[in-house]
Parts: structure tokens; C-alpha cells; sequence
């Protein structure tokens, strides 16, 4: 069986001033997924931690990728039987690869009065998409890509609140506007794609519909008739 090296990233924010990296030999088994290589890393090193969240995925090689991935597919990817393995922000690292997702969490209280217990779990699905944005890196207070595509979701399933969804979405300082590209940071290329072009329709409905909800909009709802957006 080949051996795989692993570079892990490690921080204790309890008790570390900097974080570091640490090595690791593990043997893979065809079939081995990431999560099966954190937890081979556990067994040799009792102190490493990630998140017991399913949905809370870590950075390979700077790329965000979720626990079930095949490791043989990372290894075909980025051609090496070397990983660097990070948490999704380091920002937000609490303990080695797991993260604080209190940042996450808070923003679905926006949708509060749309939204019923059923579609928090929708919600909860798209976190890694919130660290993942590199629009994190300039503007902690970003709703978050995964804002926008609950939002997306939440209108198709209530049509009714369409606007009032899509105002919220505007918002002048941390709304969509403030969205960077994903496709150089999550791993699966055309899941990437598909967030794209989720937001590029967020953006076109909101100026279609709500064009008038502040300054922003207004702007690019002009601009937008110019380019037959």
C-alpha cells in the first residue's frame, strides 16, 4: 500500500500564540476518503482535532474539500502523495482543523421570518461555502456565499417572498455585491460553476425586481440595462 504524507496544520487558540504544522505517514487504501485520513491521524496523534460536522469540510492544498471526497481523486488532482491539510479559515481555527462557525450561524437569524425548522438543515448544508468564500478575507461581516444560495433556494420554494428575500441579499455593505469568484478555491470545478452562475442569477433578479433598494443597485441596475444585462 503507498504511504501518504500529510502536513497538518495545528493550533490550540486556548493556548497557541502562532499555529504549525505537523507530519504524518499514513498508509492508504484504495477506497480511503479524506475523513478515513483524519481519522488515521487521530489514532497516531490523540490531541488532533477536527470538526465532528459532516458538512465542515478542510482545505487541501488551499482548495475547499468536503470529508467524503476519495483521497486517490486528491492525489490524481494535485499529482503528489503530499497534502497540506488546513481548516477552512484559519481565522475562525479553534482547535487545529476545527472552526468556529458562529459566523455562519448568525446570518440565517436574517432570514428568521421566512424560513421554518426544515429549512435551517438546508441552511446548516452550505457552511463550508461560507468559509470558503475569498470574500471572507477583506470583509468578516459578508453574509456569505451560502446566504446567497439559501436565499436562492428559499425563493423558488416561496415565491410569495421573493423581493423581500432579494432586498436582503442587497444590502449595500455586505450583501452579494460583495462576492469573489470561487472557482481557484473550492475543489470541485463544476460545483464552483454552479455556485457562480447561482449568484450571477441572485444579481440579475435583484435587478430586475427590486432595482430601487439603495444606492448600489440603482447604479447597477443602470448599468445593467446598458449592457442588456
Amino acid at each position: 500500500m503507498p504511504s501518504l504524507t500529510i502536513k497538518a496544520f495545528r493550533f490550540d487558540a486556548k493556548s497557541d500564540f502562532l499555529p504549525y504544522y505537523k507530519e504524518y505517514e499514513i498508509l492508504l487504501k484504495g477506497d480511503d476518503t479524506l475523513l478515513d485520513i483524519l481519522e488515521g491521524i487521530k489514532k497516531q496523534d490523540k490531541e488532533f482535532n477536527f470538526s465532528s460536522n459532516r458538512f465542515v469540510g478542510i482545505r487541501v492544498n488551499s482548495f475547499a474539500v468536503p470529508l467524503n471526497v476519495h483521497v486517490k481523486t486528491l492525489i490524481r488532482f494535485f499529482k503528489t502523495y503530499t497534502l497540506t491539510f488546513e481548516p477552512l479559515s484559519e481565522f475562525y481555527a479553534i482547535n487545529d482543523l476545527e472552526i468556529d462557525t458562529s459566523a455562519f450561524l448568525k446570518h440565517l437569524n436574517r432570514f428568521e421570518i421566512f424560513i421554518n425548522d426544515e429549512d435551517n438543515e438546508q441552511y446548516n448544508e452550505l457552511v463550508s461555502y461560507y468559509f470558503a468564500s475569498p470574500a471572507l478575507e477583506f470583509e468578516r461581516e459578508y453574509f456569505g456565499d451560502s446566504f446567497m444560495l439559501f436565499a436562492m433556494f428559499l425563493i423558488k420554494k416561496y415565491p410569495q417572498k421573493r423581493d423581500d428575500i432579494l432586498r436582503l441579499c442587497a444590502d449595500e455593505k455586505y450583501g452579494v455585491w460583495l462576492h469573489v469568484c470561487v472557482k481557484n478555491t473550492i475543489f470541485f470545478y463544476a460545483k464552483a460553476v454552479s455556485i457562480e452562475k447561482t449568484i450571477f442569477e441572485l444579481k440579475r433578479q435583484i435587478l430586475r425586481h427590486v432595482p430601487d433598494t439603495n444606492s448600489i443597485t440603482r447604479r447597477e441596475a443602470k448599468r445593467a440595462q446598458n449592457l442588456n444585462f
